[in-house]
C-alpha cells in the first residue's frame, strides 16, 4: 500500500500537515520526517511497542539504540544534569545542527530516569543517551507542538543508502508507514556526526557532517568583554587578556585556543578604538589600530562561555535583555566594583583605567584558563 506523502511547502495549509503528523505521533504511529542531514523515522517515546516497530521496519538490531530529537539546546541539562563545560559549549554552538551528542543520563535527576522501564533499553540502555536538535523547521515545529522528544533514526532499511528525499523514503519503507512528511531534499545529505562525551573528551562514534577540525574549533572557549561603546575599556581589556593568555599558555597570539572578543551594549559598529586607548596600548607594545567596535548581539552572547562586563549597569542590561545568560555574566571585578568610563578624558586617565583592568584580569585569569578542554581533546576512536 502506498504511503501518504504530504508536502509541507506545497500545501495550502502547512500547519495542517504538521497537525496530522503530531496526531499520528500521539497515537504511537511512526512518521518519516525531513532533517537537515537525511530523512528520519520518528516516534513518541511513551510506547515501547511503537519503538520496537521502528527496528522491525528498518531491519535494525535492537542493540543499536535510537537518538532523541529535542527542540532546544537548553534541554541538555534536563537529560544530562552533570554535563561538562564542553558538552554545554557544543550544545550552544552546534544545536540546532548536525551533531548528535551521547551524554551521561544516569543521574537520578535526568528525565531519562522518569521514562517507563521498558522504554529505557531502546534509548539509554547503559545510562548514556544520544541527543540532537535538528536544524529543520518542520521537525522543530512538530517537536514544539508534541511537547516531548521524538525517538529518531534514519529513514532507510538497515544497510541501504540514506534517504535524502521523501520519494526515497517512500520507495524503501513507504508501505510500512502511515505518513511521510515531504520537506524537500535535505540540505546536507550526510548523516549527523555522533560523538560521545566523557567529561571534556570526545570520542567520535560516527563521522558525519562536522569533521574533527570543526570540532576542535567549536570546542574552544570564548570570552566576551562588554562595555558601552566598545571603543575604550573593552578593547583594552580584550587585547590585555589575549596577551596574558598567550604568556600563560606559552603560545603565540595566532595560536591561542581561547577566543577573546569585546563588544558594546550601545556600540556603533565599525568604530575605531579611542586614540587614547590606542596610545596607552602602544606604550605596552600592543596594537589597537585595527580594532572595530561591534554591538553585543544574541548569537555572540549565546556562544560565549563567559561574559565579563566593565560595570554593574552593563551586567544588568545583559541580564535584562537575556535572563538565560545570568549564570555566565559577571562584572570583570570579582568584588563587583565598576571600572569607570574614561571616554573623553586625558591619556593619564586611560593609563589608570588600563592598569585597573590589567589587575582585575590577573584575578580572573585562572578561572578563564580553567575553561579549556584537555590538550588531547579526542579519546579513543
Amino acid at each position: 500500500m502506498a504511503p501518504q506523502v504530504l508536502d509541507v511547502y506545497d500545501s495550502e495549509d502547512p500547519r495542517k500537515v504538521i497537525g496530522i503528523a503530531v496526531e499520528l505521533l500521539k497515537d504511537n504511529q511512526i512518521v518519516a520526517f525531513p532533517t537537515e542531514t537525511v530523512y528520519g523515522l520518528g516516534v513518541a517515546i511513551n510506547d515501547a511497542a511503537a519503538i520496537e516497530r521502528i527496528f522491525e521496519i528498518k531491519g535494525r538490531p535492537e542493540s543499536q539504540v535510537l537518538t532523541l530529537a529535542i527542540n532546544d539546546s537548553s534541554q541538555l541539562m534536563k537529560f544530562a544534569p552533570n554535563s561538562s563545560n564542553l558538552a554545554k559549549r557544543l550544545a550552544r554552538r552546534c544545536w540546532p545542527g548536525p551533531l548528535t551528542m551521547v551524554v551521561d543520563a544516569s543521574d537520578d535527576d535526568s528525565l531519562i530516569q522518569s521514562l517507563p522501564e521498558n522504554i529505557i533499553p531502546f534509548i539509554a540502555p547503559q545510562g548514556w543517551v544520544g541527543l540532537r536538535v535538528p536544524s529543520n523547521e518542520v521537525l522543530l515545529t512538530v517537536l514544539e507542538e508534541l511537547q516531548q522528544p521524538i525517538a529518531l533514526t534514519s529513514a532507510n532499511k538497515s544497510g541501504e543508502a540514506d534517504a535524502t528525499t521523501a520519494r526515497e523514503v517512500a520507495e524503501q519503507l513507504g508501505d510500512k508507514l502511515p505518513l511521510v512528511v515531504d520537506g524537500g531534499p535535505t540540505k546536507i545529505g550526510t548523516p549527523s556526526t555522533v560523538i560521545k562525551l566523557v567529561k571534556d573528551r570526545i570520542t567520535v562514534l560516527r563521522e558525519g557532517a562536522i569533521d574533527n577540525d570543526m570540532l576542535v574549533e567549536l570546542a574552544q572557549p570564548e570570552i566576551v568583554i562588554v562595555c558601552t561603546g566598545n571603543t575604550c575599556r573593552s578593547p583594552m581589556a580584550e587585547v590585555l587578556l589575549r596577551e596574558k593568555l598567550s604568556k600563560a599558555l606559552g603560545c603565540t597570539l595566532d595560536n591561542l585556543e581561547i577566543k577573546v572578543q569585546s563588544a558594546g551594549i550601545a556600540a556603533t559598529p565599525g568604530s575605531p578604538a579611542a586614540l587614547q586607548a590606542v596610545q596607552v596600548m602602544h606604550e605596552q607594545g600592543i596594537d589597537l589600530n585595527d580594532h572595530e567596535s561591534q554591538q553585543l548581539h544574541y548569537q555572540l552572547a549565546l556562544h560565549a562561555d563567559l561574559l565579563l562586563t566593565l560595570s554593574n549597569s552593563h551586567r544588568r542590561a545583559i541580564i535584562g535583555e537575556w535572563p538565560e545568560f545570568e549564570h555566565k555574566t559577571f562584572v570583570i571585578d570579582p568584588d563587583e566594583g565598576d571600572v569607570a568610563d574614561p571616554f573623553g578624558a586625558p591619556v593619564e586617565v586611560y593609563q589608570a583605567c588600563a592598569q585597573q583592568i590589567d589587575d582585575l584580569l590577573d584575578q580572573r585569569l585562572q578561572e578563564i584558563l580553567g575553561l579549556q578542554p584537555p590538550e588531547n581533546l579526542f579519546g579513543e576512536n
